[in-house]
Formats: structure tokens, C-alpha cells, sequence
């Protein structure tokens, strides 16, 4: 019964999640377009804070969910059963400290992952639970993609970055 109970609440921990997604997600997605939009408005490189116009922030949040609807299935499933298992009362606190902890950094301008910090909730419920009830592999997997990550951005960014040059100056 509790736990039945903790599935309504999860519904709202999870839309709750949702939220703070948007708050630091799409503002990180959509920063590089704001700029450049400012700049061709108003030909000039933004000093400090810009006002960014709604239609960017749609754009920002149609492709997050375009993006989920399309390829976010296997990445709920990574984290929300093969990290360790999930009852509604432990993704309930799992989606509220995430949700804290993306709101916190929102509000600071530190933009976060949402992926890691709910990474971390769930792995801290585990360790709550039972440390073997953690299944390290699929951390193992997770880490060395975070590890990956950054790097290969970096790479490809300079590798597009390049070509483009080619063609604009």
C-alpha cells in the first residue's frame, strides 16, 4: 500500500524533475544559439547577460523532447533499472535530491547534468539499500562514457570548427 502511494508521489517527483531538467538542460543546449543570435542582431559580442526571446527557449525545449521521445528510452532504462532496483519510494527520494540538487545549481548559473545528479541519486539509494545491490558494470559504463564525454566533444567541435573556418573566412 505505501508504495503504491509513493507511486503518486513519484509522479510528481518526476515532473518535478522534469522541471529543474529545463531550468539548467535546455539553457545549456541553447546558449550557443542565443549568442549567436545576438550577435547577428546586434552585431555586437554580448558583454554579460542577454535577453534571450522565447522562440529560442521553444526551440530548446521541442528538441529536449523530441530528443526523449526518439532515443531517451534506453537511457531511462540504464538508470532506472539497471543501476539497481527501483522501488516508487526509493526513485521517489532518487528524483527529489535530483531535482534539488539541478535546482540549486540553476539557481547558482552552474550548469550541471542532469544524467549525472540522477546517476548519484540513484547510486546513493543503493548504497542506502545494500552496497551489493549495486550493479557496478553498468556504472563502469556510464563512467567511462562521462570520461569520454568531454574530450570528444572538444575533438569534434574543433574538427567542425575547422571545416567551417574554411568556408567563413
Amino acid at each position: 500500500p505505501i508504495e503504491r502511494l509513493f507511486g503518486r508521489f513519484q509522479l510528481l517527483s518526476a515532473c518535478f524533475v522534469a522541471f529543474a531538467h529545463g531550468s539548467n538542460d535546455v539553457g545549456n543546449a541553447i546558449a550557443p544559439l542565443a549568442a549567436i543570435v545576438y550577435i547577428n542582431t546586434t552585431g555586437n559580442v554580448p558583454a554579460n547577460g542577454i535577453t534571450i526571446p522565447l522562440w529560442i527557449l521553444l526551440v530548446g525545449g521541442a528538441g529536449i523532447v523530441t530528443g526523449l521521445a526518439i532515443w531517451g528510452k534506453k537511457v531511462i532504462a540504464t538508470i532506472g533499472e539497471n543501476i539497481i532496483a527501483l522501488q516508487p519510494s526509493s526513485g521517489f527520494c532518487a528524483e527529489l535530491a535530483t531535482a534539488a540538487t539541478i535546482l540549486l545549481a540553476s539557481r547558482l548559473g552552474l550548469p550541471v547534468s542532469t544524467s549525472h545528479a540522477l546517476v548519484g541519486g540513484v547510486v546513493g539509494i543503493g548504497m542506502v539499500q545494500s552496497i551489493n545491490s549495486i550493479k557496478f558494470q553498468t556504472l563502469q559504463g556510464i563512467a567511462a562514457a562521462w570520461l569520454i564525454t568531454v574530450p570528444l566533444s572538444a575533438v569534434l567541435s574543433a574538427v567542425i570548427f575547422s571545416i567551417a573556418r574554411i568556408f567563413l573566412y
